[in-house]
């Protein structure tokens, strides 16, 4: 039976450590990742942009740092995850910045490319980090074709509604680039909204139907935007029932305390559906009950859980904020409890 996926997207850490952060335990300073393998973290997604350092991709007064996650510090990021033993998760945004379902911005260097084109460089693109890990004996487990693309990727030209051809093939060149460098990985495609079991059926029998292959179907949760716990394990056995392939949870996150001074249009500020109480004991709660909730999937197809930036924490000289609040450590960096819950305890 495939050992279930206790994770966490660690893409920001290079970002942290860089400016200075540090994570600790009985406050002794640690590596982040050796306090995660010993919490019984055993999986990491990292994503990957193409390339974050243009200049019009990050424009100065945004104070956004330049170059992270591009492919050479994703490639670094996998050796310190590999020679830990950690299971991989590369989630290829296909963007120079965050694609989510709110955009799905096309790199700059493919911009005005044909969709031939952009298809052969979507695939040269994948293959080629896949390959450089591959050399160094990495192998990724799974592999994300495209990140939350509900509304599709490279827009305008796989856009959603409307563009579901050109989409399916940017997909399908993405998965047979996956493949083709590491044939061992399970392609993922993933989506936001995960207790929308309507949106869900409709999206994935429209790309079975022009042929797309993928894997594994990834899901985001996040109770204040997508519903309760019961809608997400309603879908979840929807899917199973239909696909029969393994199911991931690649994003959720629940906070430990709220900040009422800052940010207060912010829904993750919220608890949203769940009744569990924003404290370091309920996000605890609520990571038990979500993981058995995905572990509970009939026929062993819920294999993973993987919480989302878990380390984001204030940089020094900044005040936590609105995504701090939902982090598995504490301002001091100390693993909360959700953290041990996240690991299976």
């Amino acid at each position: 039976m495939t050992e279930f996926a206790n994770g966490a997207d660690i893409s920001s850490l290079p970002e942290w450590e860089q400016a200075g952060m540090r994570y600790c335990e009985g406050g002794e300073p640690r590596d982040l990742l050796a306090i995660l393998r010993q919490q019984g973290v055993n999986a990491l997604r990292i994503k990957v942009w193409n390339e974050p350092g243009v200049a019009d991709v990050f424009p100065a007064n945004q104070g956004h740092p330049l170059g992270f996650n591009n492919p050479d510090q994703v490639l670094a990021l996998a050796r310190r995850a590999h020679a830990l033993g950690f299971r991989l998760m590369l989630d290829f945004h296909y963007s120079d910045w965050w694609a989510d379902p709110a955009k799905q911005f096309m790199p700059r260097a493919w911009l005005g490319l044909p969709l031939a084109v952009v298809c052969q460089r979507l695939y040269d693109f994948t293959h080629a980090l896949l390959a450089r890990l591959a050399a160094e004996g990495i192998q990724a487990e799974w592999v994300q074709v495209g990140n939350e693309i509900t509304h599709g990727l490279l827009w305008p030209l796989g856009m959603l509604p409307g563009h579901w051809p050109a989409l399916a093939q940017l997909l399908r060149a993405g998965c047979a680039a996956v493949k083709a460098a590491q044939p061992q990985a399970r392609t993922v495609l993933h989506l936001d909204a995960g207790g929308d079991g309507d949106l869900y059926g409709r999206w994935f029998a429209q790309a079975q139907a022009l042929g797309v292959d993928w894997d594994a179907i990834g899901l985001s949760f996040y109770p204040c935007w997508h519903g309760p716990q019961a809608a997400l394990a309603d879908n979840l056995a929807r899917l199973a029932a239909r696909y029969a392939k393994p199911l991931l949870v690649v994003e959720t996150a629940y906070p430990w305390r709220l900040d009422a001074a800052r940010n207060q249009h912010w829904l993750m500020q919220h608890t949203g559906a769940e009744t569990y109480p924003a404290s370091p004991a309920g996000q605890a709660a609520f990571l038990r009950d979500l993981r058995r909730l995905v572990q509970a999937v009939p026929n062993g197809l819920g294999q993973g859980l993987f919480y989302w930036e878990p380390a984001m924490g204030a940089k020094p000289g900044e005040r936590f904020g609105v995504w701090q609040n939902v982090t598995l450590f504490d301002e001091g960096g100390e693993p909360l409890p959700g953290l041990a819950a996240l690991g299976g305890g």
